[in-house]
């Protein structure tokens, strides 16, 4: 997989990659086996294709992928383009680029084959007889928030890393089979996930507020139940302990950090009664509040 790497991300010596100060930084995600950007992988207008043979996906997060080669954009906000290639070609330029708010993923043939969507990719060229075939769809909501997750992880280190490979699991399997319509789009639901992030992101800038289920349901539009269960199902939690979680995490941050009583902090996460509080705290993580006092 070195080689590939190589011949995506480019070395010091090469006129491959992006040898551009300021050019954002690739990384390979051991699984699913891909070269990660934060940018999107295309080639300069005058410039060659794609080296290696593989699949190449861009999804724009502000505005829509840029107009080289592999993405040939058409302006559109939220696409996800992605180009197969099944033979390899000379690059002479830059194969990936940093100006845009996109991420671009780059799996090489064996890598495609490895994940058994081999026969997946191979279709892309059932009615292509040239070297490289092109898909564009339009990403949904799930798929752009996807991608700005992973151009901005919300986490670091090995949880980060983690994150990504996730991630770009996902997308490929959107790429894939979105082109075949085996993935079907149902705006309903692709609606609901939206509504549900913006509630966990309503929470979360403001933990102090005293949320019930009952306002957290009316915001994503759900009935109490639906709202339970579909958010269980996106963040692996139901909301009041996500919504707990999130508030004993900030209380013990201001202990650590701010140097604030137990009372305060309690007070400043949306806790009435410190007792509680201390209650909470210590199921959480074990010891006392005070402890850090």
């Amino acid at each position: 997989m070195r080689d590939f790497y190589d011949q995506i991300v480019g070395r010091p010596q090469d006129d491959i990659g992006s040898a551009q100060p300021g050019a954002s930084t690739a990384q390979w995600l051991d699984f699913p086996g891909c070269v990660f950007v934060r940018g999107e992988f295309r080639a300069d207008a005058d410039g060659s294709a794609i080296a290696a043979p593989g699949l190449f996906i861009s999804v724009s997060v502000d505005g829509g992928a840029g107009r080289g080669i592999l993405t040939r954009s058409t302006g559109c906000e939220g696409r996800m383009t992605a180009i197969a290639v099944r033979e390899t070609c000379a690059a002479e330029r830059a194969v990936h680029s940093g100006e845009r708010c996109a991420i671009g993923l780059a799996f090489s043939q064996t890598s495609i084959d490895g994940l058994g969507l081999g026969d997946e990719f191979r279709a892309l060229f059932a009615n292509d007889v040239s070297g490289a075939a092109i898909v564009s769809l339009k990403a949904s909501a799930r798929i752009q928030a996807v991608a700005a997750e992973m151009f901005s992880p919300p986490v670091t280190g090995n949880a980060a890393q983690l994150l990504l490979s996730a991630h770009a699991a996902e997308i490929v399997v959107h790429a894939l089979f979105g082109e075949r319509g085996r993935i079907a789009t149902d705006p309903a639901t692709d609606l609901q996930w939206t509504r549900l992030q913006s509630v966990k992101q309503r929470m979360d800038a403001d933990l102090a507020y005293p949320w019930s289920i009952d306002e957290l349901a009316r915001n994503a539009g759900l009935s109490r139940r639906s709202f339970n269960q579909k958010f269980r199902m996106a963040y692996g939690q139901s909301a009041i302990d996500y919504l707990r979680a999130q508030r004993l995490d900030a209380a013990r941050a201001f202990l650590i950090h701010q140097r604030l009583s137990v009372t305060e902090a309690a007070y400043r996460v949306g806790y009435a009664h410190p007792a509680n509080f201390a209650t909470a705290f210590r199921r959480r993580f074990g010891h006392s509040p005070s402890r850090y006092q």
